[in-house]
């Protein structure tokens, strides 16, 4: 494949086909209000979506994700989802990897209304010279999506439950943009894609060419960063359990923190004498948890914002994950980021609140999965050939049977 961006160099690959990345007259960088008049739109409040983006570098890394892992769509017909913030890219990235078609659906939700997130991605669409290929839907009963030959499991497009799985082509696949571990079965109805014959496979984000969660451990860097502690020669508690838990505490570890990472595959931990002790002392505490789905913090859990802000009226709290009552924590008093948390088995901040590349990676490698997948089913292979062609690729995973 011959890609180009902005900086006006290609590189070829197996396949003889263009990319949709700028024209070589276009790739030069160029203001923001410039911008927008290219994107054909005005800068109105339907934009602020986009309007703050670097597509320059964007179009960079799309460009250099896409090499990484190979990435040839060219024939098949892609559904995703249309979101907010970087993930606002997924669907550009399956049409500039050739896609025939991108059908992105999207929803109202707290982070913007559907009808402004169609039109920035539709504005997208245009500046990347993929308009004729990218179409935003707005209803999970729409028939464009018996049309899909890879169905992604991203936000707008889950649940996909057995309803949803009937309307998906017979030979479709589903690439999971996360790891096995991290499956929900309230997302995805896997004993039905089974029965229905619909491979499934999940991402290894520790893969050499990923590494996704070093970002995990970089954000809670960032969240700290903003609640005024220091990394260096600070006291940090970490609790976690698993590969989030074990990502942060590394991370502040190379920062320089003094760090207490406990273990919370069981919110009883919260009860010894010794962790009680590390929460008294320390100087933050780092909520990581996306394992265990009981309380840890608030009225149901072991210790509640109150008795935490008693035991260290000065402490911090950052939330990446894990089933924390943020109105608790709001009544008590202490100071914590974000704003918002997240509910038990999601992440209050992805790794794309650092940057665009974790989430341009992990969702190219996720449609890679996807490709590889979808050209053994319509090539004749069952389920399960389909699963061992993808794995293949080495970042790949299977999910465990539910019990």
């Amino acid at each position: 494949m011959v890609v180009q961006d902005f900086f006006g160099w290609g590189q070829t690959g197996q396949y003889g086909y263009k990319i949709g990345f700028p024209k070589k007259q276009d790739r030069r960088p160029r203001p923001q209000n410039d911008l927008m008049n290219k994107l054909g739109v005005q800068i109105t409040m339907e934009h602020e979506l986009i309007k703050n983006f670097n597509l320059p570098r964007i179009s960079r890394l799309m460009k250099g994700a896409v090499v990484k892992f190979d990435l040839s769509l060219k024939g098949l017909e892609v559904l995703t989802e249309a979101a907010t913030g970087y993930f606002m890219f997924t669907p550009i990235i399956a049409a500039v990897a050739g896609a025939a078609k991108v059908y992105a659906l999207t929803k109202d939700s707290r982070y913007g209304k559907a009808s402004d997130i169609r039109d920035a991605t539709m504005a997208l669409a245009r500046h990347f010279g993929t308009e004729q290929r990218v179409e935003v839907i707005s209803s999970s009963d729409a028939p464009e999506i018996a049309n899909a030959d890879i169905v992604t499991n991203l936000g707008h497009v889950r649940p996909l439950d057995k309803s949803f799985l009937s309307r998906m082509k017979k030979t479709a696949v589903i690439p999971l943009m996360y790891e096995a571990w991290e499956w929900r079965p309230e997302d995805l109805d896997l004993l039905a894609c089974r029965g229905m014959g619909l491979p499934v496979l999940a991402t290894n984000e520790e893969h050499e060419r990923l590494q996704t969660m070093r970002f995990v451990g970089h954000l809670s860097l960032k969240l700290l960063f903003e609640l005024d502690i220091e990394i260096f020669d600070s006291r940090i508690v970490v609790l976690g359990s698993g590969k989030f838990g074990g990502a942060v505490a590394r991370s502040l570890r190379d920062g320089g923190s003094s760090v207490s990472h406990m273990e919370t595959e069981s919110p009883e931990v919260l009860k010894k004498k010794e962790v009680l002790e590390s929460l008294r002392q320390c100087e933050a505490v780092v909520i990581a948890e996306h394992v265990c789905r009981e309380q840890l913090i608030g009225p149901s859990g072991p210790i509640s914002g109150e008795n935490l802000r008693r035991l260290n009226p000065s402490l911090v709290l950052a939330h990446i994950a894990g089933n924390v009552d943020q109105e608790d924590i709001k009544r008590s008093g202490l100071i914590h980021r974000p704003e918002k948390f997240a509910r038990s088995g999601y992440m209050s901040m992805n790794t794309g609140y650092l940057g665009p590349r974790p989430c341009i990676d992990l969702h190219t490698a996720g449609l890679k999965i996807g490709e590889i997948m979808a050209r053994a089913r319509l090539g004749g292979k069952n389920r399960l050939e389909a699963e061992k062609a993808g794995l293949k690729l080495g970042f790949a995973e299977t999910i465990p049977s539910p019990d």
